[in-house]
């Protein structure tokens, strides 16, 4: 398997020994997604994280026949559900790949009662997981702080990406408006 892709987005979250490394990638498997498949369901135990390679993956939740976005992550980004990873209940949310997606799957459960041994992988996933925490935390500020067109304007500085890959109606559902109000915030912008 050729681990460098993965290396170089592993390496900016915290060093680690070849060892640390090796046994790391011991856990992982690239595997190619197309648009709409899924990693993880609602209902399943997360077991894993997921790095996407090439793609994006969406995360999301259904509200009465209602697909509400939550995350996009994208190239050199990780993806997982720490609430049932941590206590091993199931999820509450969905994650499946937004276009065609190469991702990188971890799976921890392989290498858990190792971690004790290896201080940097237990550094890593600590900070891997309050990275994923915290951009979190900032998705659910945007709804406490900022009105639809704030947040709208937020993402066009701090992540275009999300306006030039996502859909429209996508895009509506994770800043927790309609289509038709996305349109007109928009229009206003331009």
């Amino acid at each position: 398997m050729d681990n460098t892709i993965p290396r170089e987005y592993i390496t900016h979250i915290v060093e680690l020994s070849e060892d640390d490394f090796d046994l790391l990638t011991s856990v992982a498997e690239l595997r190619k997604l197309k648009k709409g498949e899924a990693l993880l369901n609602e209902g399943e135990i997360c077991r894993s994280f997921y790095l996407v390679e090439q793609g994006y993956l969406r995360t999301w939740y259904d509200k009465d026949g209602v697909p509400i976005n939550l995350n996009f992550t994208f190239e050199g980004e990780f993806a997982s559900n720490l609430k049932s990873f941590r206590n091993r209940q199931p999820s509450e949310t969905s994650i499946e790949a937004g276009e065609d997606t190469s991702v990188w799957i971890f799976n921890l459960n392989s290498v858990t009662e190792k971690f004790g041994e290896r201080p940097q992988l237990l550094r890593f996933i600590r900070r891997l997981a309050l990275s994923m925490l915290l951009a979190s935390e900032a998705h659910s500020d945007l709804f406490k702080i900022y009105t639809p067109t704030e947040r709208y304007r937020y993402i066009e500085k701090h992540n275009p990406r999300l306006l030039q890959r996502i859909s429209l109606s996508q895009i509506a559902s994770y800043l927790g408006v309609t289509r038709e109000t996305l349109s007109r915030i928009r229009g206003k912008n331009h």
